[in-house]
């Protein structure tokens, strides 16, 4: 019997590996594991069923709290929706919730890093049908209908510097060997055009601090309260870049970039269309952590280097193939 187990180990062994002139090289011994596994364990999305001819007020697991009035939602036809519906809510407040579920907090338009106080998913759904708030219209024509949002101040990682509503653009980028299920953030202005500010304030039976604003539920249903990435504002900025392996069994890679102590992810973009080097667009000088995600061969791959950012910098961070398990233990410290 010893014998017999000896024997079909080897086999199993010598199934994962092959020979390379005088040199066996083995493939690990990890199970494999895809991007999902690592996005199952991001916040779950909480749901709260309603009557939609009632005003409602939740609150969610982290401590936020969401607000809207009776009879404010509509169909897609314009019609207004009636009976029962469904609130789905999901709250990301800390950068490895952000790595996980692929919500890095990067500026559309710059490219810019910013300090997120809280990402946000909040839809509201019938059925199978999707239900909004238009800009403009409401059930009894007092005006612009909203989403009244309060969440709690994450502990450490920002200024004192006032929040601004960001939200998420229509199209994500779309590049080969990437996952574009999240893009970048365009901050939302009201009715004259300026960007909306967050207010903040302190419970009243505590000294928690909250954030508080009113999302109009008109477009996408992401939404982020971010700051700019102000200690380093009157340092230069360039591009930092990341080398990472691609062959024809890589299906996907995510990059990103992680400033040391705040509370912000900025994202790493690819240069061609067969990526080996990717890039962010980060301020000198900055403390930060470059982290490589990557699928190959049906394995995850993961690897992060620390870096302090200059002109020209190119890191390249040695990945391993590892257990989704591992990776997710690995990123909960980061």
């Amino acid at each position: 019997m010893k014998h017999f187990v000896c024997l079909c180990l080897g086999a199993a062994l010598l199934a994962a590996c092959h020979k390379d002139d005088d040199v066996v090289e083995c493939a690990p011994a990890v199970a494999p594991a895809t991007f999902a596994d690592l996005r199952a364990t991001a916040p779950a999305v909480q749901t709260f069923t309603f009557d939609l001819n009632k005003a409602q007020t939740f609150s969610t697991r982290a401590g936020a709290t969401l607000a809207f009035g009776a009879n404010v939602f509509i169909l897609p036809n314009r019609q207004l929706a009636t009976g029962q519906a469904q609130l789905r809510v999901r709250e990301i407040y800390s950068v490895p919730d952000m790595v996980l579920a692929n919500l890095p907090t990067t500026a559309a338009s710059s490219r810019q890093v910013l300090i997120s106080g809280g990402e946000f998913d909040i839809q509201v759904w019938q059925g199978s049908t999707r239900l909004r708030l238009y800009p403009g219209w409401s059930a009894n024509g007092a005006g612009r209908q909203v989403l009244k949002l309060t969440s709690p101040v994450p502990p450490a990682g920002l200024d004192t510097t006032p929040m601004l509503l960001w939200q998420q653009p229509a199209a994500a980028p779309s590049v080969a060997g990437t996952i574009s299920d999240s893009s970048a953030w365009q901050l939302r202005a009201d009715s004259t055009g300026r960007a909306i500010q967050v207010t903040t304030t302190t419970g009243p039976a505590t000294t928690a601090s909250y954030y508080n604003t009113s999302l109009p539920l008109d477009s996408l249903s992401l939404w982020n309260l971010d700051q700019f990435w102000h200690a380093y504002s009157a340092n230069s900025s360039g591009p930092i870049g990341v080398t990472v392996p691609f062959t024809s069994t890589t299906t996907g890679t995510r990059v990103y970039f992680r400033p040391v102590g705040y509370n912000g992810l900025a994202r790493g973009y690819a240069s061609s269309a067969a990526p080996t080097t990717w890039s962010s667009y980060l301020p000198y000088g900055a403390d930060v952590i470059a982290i490589v995600l990557q699928e190959r061969e049906g394995l995850l791959y993961y690897g992060t280097q620390r870096l302090t950012t200059a002109a020209g910098t190119t890191v390249t961070p040695t990945l391993e193939a590892l257990s989704a398990a591992e990776i997710i233990r690995r990123i909960r410290q980061l």
